[in-house]
């Protein structure tokens, strides 16, 4: 069959338009493969080229986000001289475990001083937080749970200087402490902002040592204001009587006793615990508002102790329904129903404020001292943060009708374990003294045969929380660890006596230089020792 020349040209045509397409794809593909393989071979800057940093690099943010960074930066600049890292010394003291039965020379020359049975040890137990300095003198707003049981307080200022702090009075309700450092001239301090004008969304900054990192600084909004949590809540004991700021800021332990900061540079709270099963930040937050810790320290400094309300009522402690609103005859749809009227502080013999004053069973209260009480944590709060002995307005809702009472408060009492948290040091009148708490003894000849060296002050003890302690000095044990001053002050160390001359002949406030060998047992039960240098300020 003849094809028609018509036909045999389309599909000629047709073939060759095919093989171009083809050739087309092709080379495509091959540009796209080279640029690809250039933009991998890319990752690998040639040889002759060198990274450096920007120096007029322009912004790609939006103006209201540069004004925000250098917000953060000048409020944190002003914020730090002012922030303090605190660390706390504990003082355990157990009985130890007998000590190996070894015919060691190195044992023997121990065993004078331990005896068979070791003689009961002492432990020291570390914990650590934040501070903020708000008074030029050297107060410190802290947590009470930072300083609790300690027996020595450091405080270490961003400029690295540090100090021993007293204990000028605590309130475990509150979980606020007042502490003090001294020094020659006035301390660097910050302001109080109002936490009352606080508002849900503001951006906040937390200043304090997590993980003792000190100096950290994390930003966030505030979560919630008013925060309140029940007395079966099981974050913290009493919180019932408190409200918190919530923030998002990363709060991590450390970070407790400092101060959260609004954009004014001025603390609005002081960072008390964190809401998390992880034991680290989840964005929820809690600190301790200024409206109340700036009424504890005001107390405490003016009258050793903080004071709170108490109106001697019982009330309902399940919510507050419409139906019993409606009941009751409650229009506002919220308050506390007084379930019964007691005496003052329980006691049974004497009515109490309320009873007093003339409120009885079944009335709700819905106004307490100027404030609408919404829930019992409201009025657990208001009643907490009124005056003992000042006299308050109390609006009730009985059978309907609004009645006000004149309720003069008594001061309420806590459970004895609240009291006995609290405490204070014995020098509370008098600043804390440091001692070196160095124990040094001649080194036997068989260690120097061992060490092969010519002499040294053994380190017998070193007293817990003692500036030999802080500066890292070890007192000898019977596995062979012990340490060795061989020089002071670059001056040589062959006896204890020497030792003891040449820190002698220092005054308080000079520093002695000390170079020791560590001495330690390997696996093969060989001595060795590594050398080291420290320093101690004569107090």
């Amino acid at each position: 069959m003849n094809e028609n020349p018509d036909t045999r040209g389309k599909k000629g045509g047709g073939k060759l338009l095919g093989f171009f397409m083809v050739l087309l794809v092709l080379g495509l593909g091959i540009g796209i493969g080279t640029l690809v393989s250039d933009r991998v071979d890319a990752t690998a800057p040639p040889g002759d080229s060198s990274l450096e940093m920007q120096t007029d690099g322009k912004p790609v943010a939006g103006e209201d986000v540069l004004a925000l960074s250098r917000a953060f930066e000048q409020v944190s600049s002003r914020m730090e001289p002012a922030v303090v890292n605190i660390n706390t010394q504990e003082v355990i003291r157990r009985p130890a475990a007998p000590g190996p039965d070894t015919q060691d020379p190195f044992f023997d020359f121990f065993g004078p001083f331990f005896g068979p049975n070791m003689m009961p040890e002492q432990q020291m137990r570390r914990s650590l937080g934040s501070g903020v300095i708000v008074d030029p003198k050297g107060y410190i707003i802290t947590n009470n749970h930072v300083v609790e049981d300690a027996t020595r307080i450091k405080v270490s200022l961003a400029d690295r200087r540090e100090f021993t702090a007293k204990v000028v009075g605590t309130d475990p309700i509150s979980d606020i402490a007042v502490i003090k450092i001294s020094g020659d001239k006035d301390f660097p301090y910050a302001k109080i902002g109002n936490s009352r004008s606080i508002k849900v969304g503001d951006w906040v900054l937390a200043i304090g040592s997590p993980f003792n990192l000190d100096q950290t600084v994390t930003a966030g909004i505030v979560s919630a204001i008013g925060r309140t949590f029940p007395q079966d809540s099981g974050i913290t004991q009493y919180t019932q009587f408190n409200d918190y700021l919530q923030t998002d800021a990363a709060i991590n332990p450390g970070n407790s006793g400092g101060p959260l900061v609004n954009m004014n540079a001025e603390v609005v709270g002081i960072n008390s615990f964190i809401h998390t099963s992880s034991g680290s930040s989840a964005g929820v937050g809690f600190a301790v508002p200024a409206h109340l810790f700036v009424k504890v320290y005001n107390q405490i400094l003016e009258k050793g102790k903080v004071s709170r309300g108490y109106l001697g009522v019982y009330y309902n402690s399940l919510p507050f329904t419409e139906a019993m609103a409606e009941y009751f005859g409650v229009k506002q749809g919220s308050g506390v129903l007084v379930t019964k009227v007691i005496g003052g502080n329980g006691a049974a013999d004497a009515p109490g404020p309320a009873a007093k004053a003339g409120i009885a069973a079944e009335d709700v209260i819905v106004e307490f001292n100027g404030k609408k009480v919404i829930g019992v944590q409201d009025f657990l709060v208001a009643v907490a943060e009124a005056t003992p002995g000042h006299t308050v307005k109390v609006k009730v809702v009985r059978k309907g009708q609004e009645k006000v009472f004149d309720v003069k408060l008594d001061e309420r009492e806590f459970e004895p374990e609240a009291e006995r948290s609290r405490f204070r040091f014995p020098e509370e009148e008098a600043p804390a003294k440091a001692e070196i708490g160095l124990e040094f003894d001649n080194l036997p000849g068989q260690i120097q045969q061992s060490l092969n060296i010519d002499g040294g002050a053994l380190v017998t003890s070193v007293s817990p929380g003692s500036l030999a302690d802080d500066a890292g000095l070890v007192g000898a044990d019977q596995s062979g660890n012990g340490d060795i001053i061989v020089e002071a002050n670059g001056a040589p160390v062959r006896t204890a006596q020497d030792l003891l001359e040449i820190v002698r002949g220092l005054d308080s406030g000079e520093a002695v230089v000390l170079k020791f060998l560590r001495a330690g047992r390997t696996q093969s039960g060989a001595l060795e020792s590594g050398t080291l240098y420290t320093s101690i300020v004569i107090p």
